[in-house]
């Protein structure tokens, strides 16, 4: 079947050198890392006054929102822009500042002739699905008033606010528009091999957490350029962010694998706590959960398959599908249940999803369903007291000591900073303290290079 991706641009004899000037112009600013699609073939006409304007279509979203805190269940700020677990054809906000310029260049010729932002919450990856039985035009656009959306795919049409080379960037009143998206049902873009071609590959030696989110049966999404002549498509919509707002949980270790969850907000659907400590696996679910109330432990050990199975089946219980929910489980698989430490993981309802993350669809969908899971980092009191004794010991007079004694804690990663400031501030040693600080430094260094 042929796809008609936008007008024909009709354009005079006279006109021809300036169009090929223009496509001159806009090569000479290319995106780092970014290929270009290639261009799916343009029709006689523009065909989509001819597609559905119902709202027979669904829409599903999954991401998650992380955070850290003490044991005493405080929020800390960490430096959570880490982009080397995405494709590099996904783009930031640099990339796309860039890609309007090309823009820019190519409209104008035709014409005239991750970071070290601190934050509170990490919105991990929202992805959007879409299904329909037919092709049709969705506009699509997204707000988060209170952070920032530094990473997606597509490329967009417009984003706010402007980016601004070298300077700080501000934490709100944020917005991505993919503007007109073109839904096309899966049976219709596979060539004979069983491939979209134009769907962007992950390269080899790349994170393949991207590609997991590809698992469904949902309509391919696709965006064409006209001025630069280039055709992006996708499984779904891929953004995320990061803010300074307070979600309506909290968690508060106390000790022995016991930790008290209070929640402000609406019933919790369920949430899960869950310890991975060495290969030791454990985990217990909660449902139901309006107010405070104790979360324990178990003694006994579980396998990843068993709480990749109960979390998969919690996210169906919110209304994802099935494949959805297990591409979901699969993409944070090693980040959720593999990353040493202790978190807490809960359905935050759809009411407060909706208020954070305004998603405008018109028109509207028939079903929007929107499962957003909050992670919470939490430092139990035996944790806080192992980190101190490794700083403790970063003063050995024996360099393999020292050596593996920072290897250990840098090894949590992003909230290796978070941890060791924590350690400092509550630490009474000023031995401790010191030695906290001059790690910090040097993880800090580290996330800059």
């Amino acid at each position: 079947m042929r796809l008609f991706t936008g007008s024909l641009l009709v354009v005079a004899a006279g006109s021809i050198a300036l169009l090929l000037h223009a496509g001159e112009v806009a090569s000479k600013t290319k995106i780092p890392d970014q290929k270009p699609a290639p261009v799916a073939p343009a029709g006689p006409f523009d065909p989509d006054k001819n597609l559905p304007q119902d709202n027979n279509y669904i829409v599903h979203e999954w991401g998650t929102f992380t955070s850290f805190s003490g044991s005493d269940g405080i929020a800390l700020d960490f430096k959570p822009l880490v982009g080397e677990d995405l494709p590099k054809f996904v783009l930031d906000r640099a990339h796309q500042a860039a890609l309007n310029d090309r823009r820019k260049s190519a409209s104008d010729a035709l014409l005239f002739s991750k970071s070290l932002t601190v934050s509170r919450q990490r919105m991990e990856t929202p992805v959007t699905y879409f299904y329909t039985d037919q092709e049709r035009i969705v506009d699509v656009k997204v707000d988060f008033p209170n952070g920032l959306l530094t990473e997606f795919y597509p490329p967009v049409r417009q984003f706010g606010p402007d980016f601004k080379k070298d300077m700080p960037e501000t934490l709100s009143k944020s917005w991505l528009r993919w503007g007109k998206v073109r839904l096309i049902p899966e049976d219709l873009v596979y060539d004979k091999d069983g491939v979209d071609p134009y769907i962007p590959q992950i390269s080899k030696g790349e994170n393949d957490h991207y590609a997991y989110a590809r698992e469904t049966d949902s309509a391919h999404i696709q965006i064409t350029d006209p001025l630069l002549r280039t055709t992006y498509r996708e499984k779904f919509l891929f953004y995320r962010g990061l803010g300074n707002f307070e979600l309506p949980v909290s968690v508060k270790s106390n000790g022995t694998d016991r930790f008290t969850l209070t929640n402000t907000g609406s019933a919790l659907h369920y949430a899960f706590v869950v310890q991975v400590d060495g290969k030791a696996l454990r985990f217990a679910r909660y449902d139901n959960i309006a107010g405070g109330m104790e979360m324990i432990l178990p003694k006994e050990t579980a396998t990843l398959e068993a709480l990749s199975d109960e979390v998969a089946k919690a996210l169906m219980s919110d209304g994802l599908y099935r494949k959805e929910a297990y591409a979901m489980v699969k993409t944070w698989k090693s980040s959720w249940f593999g990353e040493q430490g202790t978190r807490v993981f809960y359905s935050l309802p759809q009411s407060n999803t909706d208020t954070l993350l305004p998603l405008h669809l018109t028109p509207a969908p028939k079903e929007l369903v929107r499962v957003m899971i909050g992670r919470l980092e939490t430092l139990t009191p035996e944790q806080e007291q192992k980190i101190q004794g490794l700083v403790s010991h970063l003063g050995d007079a024996d360099p393999a000591v020292r050596d593996q004694t920072s290897a250990q804690i840098k090894a949590m990663g992003r909230f290796a900073e978070p941890a060791l400031t924590h350690v400092a501030k509550i630490s009474g040693d000023p031995e401790v303290q010191l030695r906290a600080q001059a790690l910090l430094k040097q993880v800090l260094i580290g996330a800059k290079k």
